[in-house]
Protein backbone atom coordinates (compact mmCIF):
# COMPACT_ATOMS: atom_id res chain seq x y z
CA UNK A 1 0.00 0.00 0.00
CA UNK A 2 1.21 3.56 -0.80
CA UNK A 3 2.26 5.93 1.88
CA UNK A 4 -0.78 8.35 2.51
CA UNK A 5 -0.59 12.21 2.51
CA UNK A 6 -0.23 11.96 6.53
CA UNK A 7 2.38 9.83 5.83
CA UNK A 8 3.94 12.35 3.56
CA UNK A 9 3.57 14.95 6.19
CA UNK A 10 6.29 13.00 8.29
CA UNK A 11 9.12 13.20 6.07
CA UNK A 12 8.58 17.16 5.21
CA UNK A 13 12.34 17.47 4.38
CA UNK A 14 12.11 14.87 1.28
CA UNK A 15 10.85 17.02 -1.83
CA UNK A 16 9.02 15.18 -4.43
CA UNK A 17 11.90 15.22 -6.96
CA UNK A 18 14.19 13.48 -4.36
CA UNK A 19 11.28 11.27 -3.49
CA UNK A 20 10.57 10.43 -7.12
CA UNK A 21 14.13 9.91 -8.02
CA UNK A 22 14.70 7.13 -5.06
CA UNK A 23 11.68 5.37 -6.78
CA UNK A 24 13.39 5.13 -10.10
CA UNK A 25 16.07 4.00 -7.91
CA UNK A 26 14.29 1.33 -6.43
CA UNK A 27 12.52 0.71 -9.99
CA UNK A 28 16.17 -0.06 -11.22
CA UNK A 29 17.07 -2.90 -9.42
CA UNK A 30 14.06 -4.34 -9.24
CA UNK A 31 13.95 -4.65 -12.93
CA UNK A 32 18.03 -5.38 -13.35
CA UNK A 33 17.86 -9.15 -13.52
CA UNK A 34 15.28 -8.49 -15.91
CA UNK A 35 16.39 -9.30 -19.50
CA UNK A 36 14.99 -5.90 -21.17
CA UNK A 37 13.42 -6.14 -24.85
CA UNK A 38 12.93 -3.37 -26.63
CA UNK A 39 10.02 -3.99 -29.26
CA UNK A 40 10.23 -1.08 -31.94
CA UNK A 41 6.25 -0.19 -33.22
CA UNK A 42 6.13 -2.99 -35.50
CA UNK A 43 6.86 -5.59 -33.02
CA UNK A 44 3.81 -3.93 -30.70
CA UNK A 45 1.90 -4.50 -34.03
CA UNK A 46 2.57 -7.99 -34.64
CA UNK A 47 2.27 -9.19 -31.61
CA UNK A 48 -1.23 -7.29 -30.53
CA UNK A 49 -2.33 -8.80 -34.12
CA UNK A 50 -1.85 -12.07 -32.34
CA UNK A 51 -3.86 -11.55 -29.50
CA UNK A 52 -6.18 -10.00 -31.77
CA UNK A 53 -6.43 -13.04 -33.61
CA UNK A 54 -5.58 -11.40 -37.46
CA UNK A 55 -2.25 -13.12 -37.11
CA UNK A 56 -1.75 -16.66 -37.87
CA UNK A 57 2.56 -16.30 -38.31
CA UNK A 58 3.42 -19.66 -35.78
CA UNK A 59 6.82 -17.95 -35.05
CA UNK A 60 4.72 -14.24 -33.57
CA UNK A 61 2.37 -16.76 -31.94
CA UNK A 62 5.20 -19.00 -30.06
CA UNK A 63 7.07 -15.30 -29.62
CA UNK A 64 4.12 -13.74 -27.89
CA UNK A 65 3.98 -17.04 -25.36
CA UNK A 66 7.34 -16.59 -24.52
CA UNK A 67 7.46 -13.22 -23.69
CA UNK A 68 4.40 -13.66 -21.59
CA UNK A 69 5.19 -16.39 -19.89
CA UNK A 70 9.26 -14.98 -19.20
CA UNK A 71 7.58 -11.52 -18.24
CA UNK A 72 5.56 -13.51 -15.40
CA UNK A 73 8.18 -15.81 -14.47
CA UNK A 74 10.25 -12.56 -13.38
CA UNK A 75 13.20 -12.79 -16.29
CA UNK A 76 11.96 -10.62 -18.85
CA UNK A 77 10.27 -7.23 -19.47
CA UNK A 78 9.11 -5.52 -22.28
CA UNK A 79 9.80 -1.57 -21.54
CA UNK A 80 7.92 1.00 -23.16
CA UNK A 81 9.49 4.49 -24.09
CA UNK A 82 7.90 7.62 -25.44
CA UNK A 83 8.70 7.22 -29.27
CA UNK A 84 6.80 3.96 -28.86
CA UNK A 85 3.94 6.12 -27.17
CA UNK A 86 3.86 8.31 -29.94
CA UNK A 87 3.54 5.98 -32.84
CA UNK A 88 1.03 4.20 -30.73
CA UNK A 89 -1.47 7.07 -30.34
CA UNK A 90 -1.74 6.87 -34.20
CA UNK A 91 -3.86 4.46 -34.22
CA UNK A 92 -7.57 5.72 -35.43
CA UNK A 93 -9.40 2.27 -34.36
CA UNK A 94 -10.35 2.60 -30.68
CA UNK A 95 -10.16 -1.54 -30.29
CA UNK A 96 -6.96 -1.75 -31.81
CA UNK A 97 -5.68 1.02 -29.59
CA UNK A 98 -6.58 -0.11 -26.28
CA UNK A 99 -5.30 -3.78 -27.30
CA UNK A 100 -2.13 -1.63 -28.17
CA UNK A 101 -2.53 -0.52 -24.81
CA UNK A 102 -3.05 -3.59 -22.62
CA UNK A 103 -0.38 -5.33 -24.58
CA UNK A 104 2.21 -3.07 -23.70
CA UNK A 105 0.85 -2.68 -19.73
CA UNK A 106 1.45 -6.71 -19.46
CA UNK A 107 4.68 -6.67 -21.08
CA UNK A 108 5.98 -3.26 -19.81
CA UNK A 109 4.74 -4.36 -16.29
CA UNK A 110 4.53 -0.26 -16.45
CA UNK A 111 8.75 0.51 -16.64
CA UNK A 112 9.66 3.14 -18.90
CA UNK A 113 12.20 4.93 -20.12
CA UNK A 114 12.71 8.26 -19.63
CA UNK A 115 11.79 10.54 -22.69
CA UNK A 116 15.46 10.99 -25.08
CA UNK A 117 16.05 14.90 -24.33
CA UNK A 118 15.89 14.06 -20.54
CA UNK A 119 17.99 10.69 -20.91
CA UNK A 120 20.46 12.76 -23.14
CA UNK A 121 20.72 15.39 -20.43
CA UNK A 122 21.27 13.21 -17.44
CA UNK A 123 24.09 11.33 -19.73
CA UNK A 124 25.63 15.25 -20.10
CA UNK A 125 25.01 15.61 -15.74
CA UNK A 126 26.57 12.15 -15.47
CA UNK A 127 29.54 12.76 -17.86
CA UNK A 128 30.39 16.04 -15.32
CA UNK A 129 29.49 14.50 -11.84
CA UNK A 130 31.71 11.51 -12.94
CA UNK A 131 34.75 13.78 -13.40
CA UNK A 132 34.56 15.30 -10.17
CA UNK A 133 33.21 12.74 -7.07
CA UNK A 134 34.02 9.43 -6.76
CA UNK A 135 32.93 6.93 -9.20
CA UNK A 136 31.41 4.54 -6.04
CA UNK A 137 29.48 8.02 -4.67
CA UNK A 138 27.50 8.50 -8.20
CA UNK A 139 24.60 6.38 -9.18
CA UNK A 140 25.16 4.65 -11.99
CA UNK A 141 23.25 5.62 -15.51
CA UNK A 142 21.48 2.17 -15.62
CA UNK A 143 19.55 3.22 -12.58
CA UNK A 144 18.49 6.48 -13.17
CA UNK A 145 17.11 5.91 -16.65
CA UNK A 146 13.60 4.18 -15.64
CA UNK A 147 10.14 5.52 -14.41
CA UNK A 148 6.88 4.49 -14.85
CA UNK A 149 4.08 4.69 -18.06
CA UNK A 150 2.29 7.94 -16.30
CA UNK A 151 5.70 9.80 -16.66
CA UNK A 152 6.10 8.50 -20.12
CA UNK A 153 6.46 12.26 -21.44
CA UNK A 154 8.03 13.26 -18.82
CA UNK A 155 7.68 14.20 -14.87
CA UNK A 156 4.67 16.17 -14.15
CA UNK A 157 3.90 17.21 -10.29
CA UNK A 158 0.71 19.77 -9.00
CA UNK A 159 2.37 22.85 -7.46
CA UNK A 160 -0.10 25.59 -5.26
CA UNK A 161 1.85 28.35 -3.50
CA UNK A 162 -1.49 28.92 -1.42
CA UNK A 163 -1.31 25.85 0.49
CA UNK A 164 1.13 25.41 3.83
CA UNK A 165 4.64 23.98 1.82
CA UNK A 166 4.76 20.85 3.96
CA UNK A 167 0.79 20.17 2.67
CA UNK A 168 2.01 20.86 -1.04
CA UNK A 169 4.82 18.57 -1.02
CA UNK A 170 2.93 15.91 0.87
CA UNK A 171 0.40 15.66 -1.61
CA UNK A 172 2.53 15.80 -4.75
CA UNK A 173 4.38 12.83 -2.90
CA UNK A 174 1.15 11.51 -2.91
CA UNK A 175 0.28 12.05 -6.18
CA UNK A 176 3.50 10.90 -7.60
CA UNK A 177 2.40 7.47 -5.84
CA UNK A 178 -0.47 7.61 -7.79
CA UNK A 179 0.60 8.26 -11.21
CA UNK A 180 3.56 5.31 -10.21
CA UNK A 181 0.43 3.17 -10.29
CA UNK A 182 -1.54 4.01 -13.65
CA UNK A 183 -0.54 1.41 -17.07
CA UNK A 184 -1.50 2.69 -19.97
CA UNK A 185 -4.44 1.82 -20.38
CA UNK A 186 -5.50 4.05 -17.14
CA UNK A 187 -3.63 6.71 -18.95
CA UNK A 188 -6.23 6.09 -22.04
CA UNK A 189 -9.00 5.84 -20.05
CA UNK A 190 -8.47 9.31 -18.00
CA UNK A 191 -7.78 11.17 -21.83
CA UNK A 192 -10.25 9.20 -23.55
CA UNK A 193 -9.08 7.26 -26.47
CA UNK A 194 -10.87 9.24 -28.96
CA UNK A 195 -9.40 12.48 -27.79
CA UNK A 196 -7.02 12.88 -30.79
CA UNK A 197 -5.36 16.57 -29.63
CA UNK A 198 -3.97 14.87 -26.81
CA UNK A 199 -2.30 12.22 -29.38
CA UNK A 200 -0.20 14.00 -31.85
CA UNK A 201 3.48 13.75 -32.52
CA UNK A 202 5.23 16.50 -31.93
CA UNK A 203 7.94 15.12 -34.23
CA UNK A 204 7.08 16.07 -38.14
CA UNK A 205 7.94 14.09 -40.84
CA UNK A 206 11.41 15.99 -42.32
CA UNK A 207 12.93 13.20 -44.34
CA UNK A 208 12.51 15.62 -48.22
CA UNK A 209 14.58 18.33 -46.09
CA UNK A 210 17.01 15.99 -45.11
CA UNK A 211 17.13 14.05 -47.86
CA UNK A 212 17.96 17.68 -49.77
CA UNK A 213 20.30 18.76 -47.60
CA UNK A 214 22.37 15.53 -47.83
CA UNK A 215 22.42 15.60 -51.62
CA UNK A 216 23.43 19.34 -51.79
CA UNK A 217 26.43 18.68 -49.65
CA UNK A 218 27.79 15.25 -50.98
CA UNK A 219 31.30 16.77 -51.44
CA UNK A 220 31.81 18.49 -48.36
CA UNK A 221 33.46 15.67 -46.35
CA UNK A 222 36.01 13.80 -46.95
CA UNK A 223 35.65 11.21 -44.41
CA UNK A 224 32.99 9.30 -42.25
CA UNK A 225 34.45 10.85 -39.35
CA UNK A 226 34.51 14.01 -40.43
CA UNK A 227 30.57 13.29 -41.39
CA UNK A 228 30.07 12.00 -37.81
CA UNK A 229 31.32 15.12 -35.79
CA UNK A 230 29.20 17.45 -38.20
CA UNK A 231 26.79 15.33 -37.46
CA UNK A 232 27.77 16.11 -33.19
CA UNK A 233 28.07 19.22 -33.75
CA UNK A 234 24.68 19.47 -34.62
CA UNK A 235 23.08 17.56 -32.70
CA UNK A 236 25.25 19.87 -29.19
CA UNK A 237 24.32 23.14 -30.45
CA UNK A 238 20.44 21.83 -29.92
CA UNK A 239 21.44 21.11 -26.60
CA UNK A 240 23.36 24.51 -25.50
CA UNK A 241 20.94 26.45 -23.33
CA UNK A 242 20.37 22.68 -21.47
CA UNK A 243 24.11 22.58 -20.82
CA UNK A 244 24.36 26.14 -19.53
CA UNK A 245 21.17 25.10 -17.02
CA UNK A 246 23.40 21.78 -16.16
CA UNK A 247 26.67 24.34 -15.15
CA UNK A 248 24.46 26.54 -13.59
CA UNK A 249 22.39 24.29 -11.61
CA UNK A 250 25.93 22.70 -10.43
CA UNK A 251 26.91 25.83 -9.39
CA UNK A 252 24.33 27.00 -7.21
CA UNK A 253 23.66 23.63 -5.20
CA UNK A 254 27.65 23.54 -4.73
CA UNK A 255 28.28 27.28 -3.77
CA UNK A 256 24.77 27.94 -2.51
CA UNK A 257 25.06 30.62 -4.21
CA UNK A 258 22.53 32.55 -6.64
CA UNK A 259 23.63 33.51 -10.20
CA UNK A 260 22.48 36.95 -11.13
CA UNK A 261 20.55 37.86 -14.09
CA UNK A 262 23.95 39.02 -15.88
CA UNK A 263 25.24 35.69 -14.68
CA UNK A 264 22.35 33.73 -16.02
CA UNK A 265 22.69 34.87 -19.78
CA UNK A 266 25.76 33.73 -20.29
CA UNK A 267 26.16 30.93 -22.48
CA UNK A 268 29.89 30.45 -22.44
CA UNK A 269 29.41 27.50 -20.11
CA UNK A 270 27.26 25.73 -22.23
CA UNK A 271 29.69 26.34 -25.17
CA UNK A 272 32.87 25.12 -23.55
CA UNK A 273 30.97 22.40 -23.11
CA UNK A 274 29.99 21.60 -26.14
CA UNK A 275 33.72 22.11 -27.84
CA UNK A 276 35.22 19.35 -24.62
CA UNK A 277 32.72 17.06 -26.27
CA UNK A 278 33.21 17.68 -29.70
CA UNK A 279 37.40 17.15 -29.54
CA UNK A 280 36.80 14.69 -26.83
CA UNK A 281 35.05 12.38 -29.76
CA UNK A 282 37.61 14.18 -32.37
CA UNK A 283 40.37 12.80 -30.47
CA UNK A 284 38.56 9.30 -29.64
CA UNK A 285 38.74 9.94 -26.21
CA UNK A 286 35.56 9.06 -25.35
CA UNK A 287 34.27 5.78 -25.45
CA UNK A 288 31.20 4.59 -23.09
CA UNK A 289 29.77 8.20 -22.72
CA UNK A 290 27.34 9.91 -24.18
CA UNK A 291 25.70 7.13 -25.65
CA UNK A 292 22.63 8.85 -27.05
CA UNK A 293 24.94 11.23 -28.57
CA UNK A 294 27.12 8.76 -30.32
CA UNK A 295 24.21 6.79 -31.70
CA UNK A 296 21.98 9.50 -32.94
CA UNK A 297 25.46 11.21 -34.57
CA UNK A 298 26.23 7.85 -36.04
CA UNK A 299 23.21 6.96 -37.41
CA UNK A 300 22.78 10.25 -39.32
CA UNK A 301 26.18 10.42 -40.79
CA UNK A 302 25.58 6.79 -41.77
CA UNK A 303 23.10 7.57 -44.03
CA UNK A 304 24.24 10.95 -45.83
CA UNK A 305 27.56 8.99 -46.53
CA UNK A 306 25.72 6.01 -48.12
CA UNK A 307 24.83 7.72 -51.24
CA UNK A 308 22.45 5.65 -52.41
CA UNK A 309 20.36 5.73 -49.39
CA UNK A 310 17.25 8.05 -48.96
CA UNK A 311 15.76 9.19 -45.42
CA UNK A 312 12.86 7.50 -45.23
CA UNK A 313 9.98 9.22 -43.27
CA UNK A 314 10.08 6.90 -40.59
CA UNK A 315 13.28 6.79 -40.20
CA UNK A 316 13.61 9.51 -37.19
CA UNK A 317 11.69 7.52 -35.09
CA UNK A 318 13.72 4.34 -35.69
CA UNK A 319 16.84 6.41 -35.19
CA UNK A 320 14.86 7.34 -31.62
CA UNK A 321 14.26 3.34 -31.13
CA UNK A 322 17.86 2.88 -31.70
CA UNK A 323 18.90 5.82 -28.93
CA UNK A 324 16.93 3.88 -26.56
CA UNK A 325 17.51 0.14 -27.09
CA UNK A 326 21.58 0.54 -27.30
CA UNK A 327 22.77 1.34 -24.17
CA UNK A 328 20.08 0.42 -21.80
CA UNK A 329 18.39 -2.57 -22.98
CA UNK A 330 19.42 -6.13 -23.81
CA UNK A 331 17.77 -7.15 -27.04
CA UNK A 332 16.18 -4.75 -29.56
CA UNK A 333 13.62 -6.46 -32.08
CA UNK A 334 13.18 -3.97 -34.83
CA UNK A 335 12.95 -3.12 -38.60
CA UNK A 336 14.76 -4.73 -41.45
CA UNK A 337 16.70 -1.51 -42.71
CA UNK A 338 17.30 -0.36 -39.26
CA UNK A 339 19.21 -3.94 -38.50
CA UNK A 340 21.55 -3.56 -41.50
CA UNK A 341 22.27 0.09 -40.77
CA UNK A 342 23.54 -0.52 -37.16
CA UNK A 343 25.54 -3.36 -38.58
CA UNK A 344 27.06 -0.69 -40.83
CA UNK A 345 30.88 -1.04 -40.91
CA UNK A 346 31.77 2.74 -40.17
CA UNK A 347 29.68 2.51 -36.90
CA UNK A 348 30.66 -0.78 -35.42
CA UNK A 349 27.85 -0.33 -32.57
CA UNK A 350 28.23 -4.18 -32.17
CA UNK A 351 31.73 -3.65 -30.20
CA UNK A 352 29.94 -0.67 -28.73
CA UNK A 353 26.87 -1.87 -27.28
CA UNK A 354 26.04 -5.52 -25.84
CA UNK A 355 22.74 -5.00 -27.12
CA UNK A 356 21.38 -7.36 -30.11
CA UNK A 357 19.44 -6.30 -32.79
CA UNK A 358 17.30 -8.94 -34.97
CA UNK A 359 14.46 -8.32 -37.48
CA UNK A 360 13.31 -11.56 -38.19
CA UNK A 361 10.43 -12.89 -35.42
CA UNK A 362 11.88 -16.21 -36.03
CA UNK A 363 15.37 -14.86 -34.80
CA UNK A 364 13.79 -12.79 -32.33
CA UNK A 365 12.03 -16.34 -30.77
CA UNK A 366 15.77 -17.87 -30.88
CA UNK A 367 16.98 -15.07 -28.64
CA UNK A 368 14.30 -15.30 -25.72
CA UNK A 369 13.18 -18.94 -25.81
CA UNK A 370 16.70 -19.89 -24.82
CA UNK A 371 16.28 -17.90 -21.34
CA UNK A 372 18.66 -15.37 -20.97
CA UNK A 373 20.43 -13.67 -24.12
Amino acid sequence: MSPSVTDHLATPGLDVTTYVRRKQIALAHEIRARTKVYLDTKYWALLRDVRLGRSNCPDTQRLLRVLESRVSDGSLICPLNADIYFEVMKQDDEQTLMATAGLIDDLSLGVCLLPMPQRFELEAFHFVESTRQESAALHQLWELVWTKTAYVLGFITPDSDAMPKDLNMAIQKSFADYMWSLGLIDVLTVMGPANVAARQSPFEDISDALNSGKFANLEVHASFKEMFLSEVQGILDVYRDAFCDLFRYIYERDTGNKLSDAERQDTRSGQMFINLIYNALRLNKITNQFPSLRIGAGLHAAVRWDRSRKYKPNDLFDFRHAIAALPYCDLFFTERSLCHLLRDRNLKFEYQFTCQAVYKPSEALKLVDQGNP
